[in-house]
């Protein structure tokens, strides 16, 4: 858990910043596009900065989840994502382990830190599909998810990035949030 008034200072910093339109990569991996069919939201990258109190916390994080749960051979922190989810923004069923930004790395965690506090938004949900892959799920498109119950500000999420999740919808308010993600090796 990261204390309330950390989370308040990451949102005030990350949005004096320009953020921009998120995007997806395309199937071959080869370029992104802006698709608001599976994508809805604002970005910021934080910079890579050992000082940087962001960095500091995921990366803690992410080491200590590795180190008790995991035990996945890591080689790179890459540069965290700070989200703004807008009324109706969204990030539909993905992975996350498919996008590689070193020759022969692959992402193996992923987390997210729940930055807002949960009265100030609605909808917003981090899911997670329990089962195969959504789309193949005997005709319904929605499957059976399992919902990471994110009702304190500063909820630390760290998963296996293999793992499909989506976050819902936001019907009320903002949701501020931020991800990251460590790579290694691929798995063989």
């Amino acid at each position: 858990m990261v204390k309330p008034d950390v989370c308040e200072a990451i949102i005030e910093d990350c949005m004096s910043k320009n953020l921009e339109t998120a995007v997806v990569k395309n199937l071959d991996h080869s370029s992104s596009r802006d698709d608001p069919k599976i994508r809805k939201t604002s970005i910021y990258f934080v910079p890579t900065d050992r000082n940087n109190k962001a960095n500091e916390i995921a990366w803690s994080f992410l080491k200590e989840a590795n180190k008790r749960m995991f035990h996945y051979d890591l080689t790179y922190f890459q540069q965290i994502q700070f989200a703004k989810y807008s009324d109706g923004d969204f990030y539909d069923w993905h992975i996350d382990s498919y996008h590689q930004d070193q020759p022969n790395k692959i992402r193996k965690l992923s987390l997210t830190l729940a930055l807002s506090d949960p009265d100030t938004f609605e909808g917003g949900e981090l899911q997670f599909y329990n089962g195969g892959r959504p789309w193949e799920e005997k005709g319904d498109p929605n499957g059976e998810q399992v919902k990471m119950d994110l009702k304190s500000q500063g909820t630390v999420v760290v998963f296996d990035s293999r793992d499909f999740h989506r976050v819902t919808p936001v019907t009320q308010g903002v949701r501020h949030s931020i991800v990251c993600w460590a790579t290694g090796a691929a798995f063989r």
